[in-house]
Parts: C-alpha cells; sequence; structure tokens
C-alpha cells in the first residue's frame, strides 16, 4: 500500500518534467489559454462578489456605558473575523471550482488535451495505436468527455444530497468535506487518467475498473491534482501538468496491467 500511495504521488511530479519537455510546448498553449481565460474570468467574478457581500456585513458592537472602553477591541476582532471568513469562502469556492471547472474546461479543448496526451505519451514509449487527426480526435474526445461529465453529474447529485443530510447531523457533518475531497481526487485522477485511456482504445467502463485496481495510487494521484487546482495561480498551469501526470500513470501503472485484467468488449 505504501507503493502504491508513493507511486500516486510521484507521478505528479514526472508529469510536470514530461510537461517541460521542448518537445510538448506547442501542444501546451490552447489548454494553457482556456484554462487561464476560465479561471481568470471566473476567479475575479467569485472574488467580487465575495468581497462585495463580506464588506457589506456590519459589525457595530453597542455594549453597557461602563464597557464602552471594550467596544473598539471588539469591533477590531469582528473585523478581523469578517475577513477570516472571506479568505475561507475563497478557499473553498477555488476549491470546487478546482473540480467544476476542470471538468467543463476538458469539454471545450478536449480535442487538444488528445493530442497532448498522445505526444507525451509518445515521449516515454512507443503506443500501439498509429496517431490521428485533430477531427478525428475531436469527435472521439467530445464524445468521452460527455460520457464523463454525466458520470460526474449523477455521483455529485448524490454526494450533494447526502451532504445536506449530514449537515444537520452534529459532529458527523464535519466529514462532508473530507467525502467532496476524496470524490474531487477520484474524478480528477479518472479524468487525466483517461486521456491515455480513450488514446488507447479503452472503453470508459474499462478504464474504471483498471482504476479499482490501483484504487490508492489513484486516489493519491488525484488528492496532489486537486489540491493544486485549489492553490491560485498554480491552477491557472495545472492541466497540462495533470495531463502528463496521467499518460505517466497509464505507462507505468496501468498498461502493465492490461494483459491480467479481464477487459470488456470495446
Amino acid at each position: 500500500m505504501i507503493k502504491e500511495l508513493r507511486d500516486g504521488l510521484s507521478y505528479v511530479g514526472e508529469g510536470f518534467a514530461l510537461a517541460r519537455q521542448p518537445g510538448l510546448r506547442p501542444y501546451l498553449v490552447v489548454p494553457l489559454i482556456m484554462n487561464f481565460l476560465l479561471f481568470g474570468v471566473s476567479g475575479y467574478l467569485v472574488m467580487s462578489y465575495a468581497y462585495e457581500w463580506i464588506a457589506g456585513w456590519g459589525a457595530a458592537v453597542d455594549l453597557w456605558s461602563w464597557l464602552d472602553w471594550l467596544e473598539p477591541v471588539i469591533d477590531q476582532l469582528l473585523g478581523a473575523l469578517k475577513w477570516v471568513i472571506f479568505a475561507v469562502i475563497i478557499l473553498g469556492l477555488l476549491f470546487i471550482m478546482g473540480s467544476t471547472f476542470t471538468m467543463f474546461t476538458h469539454l471545450l479543448v478536449s480535442p487538444f488535451i488528445g493530442i497532448l496526451g498522445e505526444k507525451a505519451e509518445l515521449a516515454l514509449h512507443e503506443p500501439s495505436y498509429p496517431q490521428h487527426t485533430l477531427g478525428q480526435i475531436a469527435l472521439r474526445t467530445i464524445t468521452r468527455e460527455c460520457r464523463k461529465m454525466l458520470y460526474w453529474i449523477v455521483r455529485a447529485a448524490g454526494l450533494a444530497l447526502i451532504s445536506v443530510i449530514l449537515y444537520f447531523i452534529p459532529v458527523v457533518n464535519a466529514a462532508v468535506p473530507v467525502l467532496w475531497f476524496l470524490f474531487g481526487s477520484w474524478i480528477l485522477a479518472m479524468q487525466y487518467i483517461d486521456v491515455a485511456a480513450d488514446n488507447n482504445g479503452i472503453p470508459f467502463k474499462d478504464l474504471l475498473m483498471l482504476m479499482q485496481k490501483h484504487r490508492t495510487s489513484v486516489m493519491a494521484f488525484g488528492a496532489v491534482i486537486m489540491a493544486l487546482t485549489s492553490i491560485p495561480i498554480v491552477n491557472l498551469f495545472i492541466i497540462p501538468v495533470a495531463v502528463c501526470g496521467g499518460i505517466v500513470f497509464w505507462v507505468k501503472k496501468i498498461q502493465p496491467a492490461l494483459g491480467t485484467v479481464a477487459l470488456r468488449t470495446k
């Protein structure tokens, strides 16, 4: 289990090294630009509305006359608390955006991510499939992204319902953020490992089965990506790194096991 965990963590670093290779740089442009636009615009809007909402909070304190000396202290404490809450809200929204906007970004730039995946895998070994044109990849990847989007929506809706129920149970409700983090980690790992799976012609259901064979590594890989997508600035660059990390994961961890796993008919 420790080795599986260590492998999952290391593939992100290897993906970063792979993404820096000169031969892959031309294929990073479109995903980076789209990610900049989506995260930049959405992040600006989220922070603007959150700032206006927090700034409008009134926290004036009116104590008994003999406690007037304490009012400035309490006002300062409440003012500081207000901005702590603001920071928590922003971090929470960035956390949610990390998994949500990644899905939409992938849908918009899926053909270019597919090409990046092909070139990244070619940099590691000689794939068993022929390289495809942009048109061929576009048709295949957009269909695949819609399939993954449906998978995500159904499970996110179910988890949201569970979260609402748990919210009203003291102590137990503390598990809600953990559940969402674990769910996001699985989804992001699936998102990026699937780039290589799709290029190699592996059906989506088979990918899920293969991921379950390496659940610890998958969750470790996804957890790192999930954490990085929640960090401002870093999340702007994460997609190419995560795609390359998913390719490394596929080539080193999953592909060698394909001969020992009974796959469904394509």
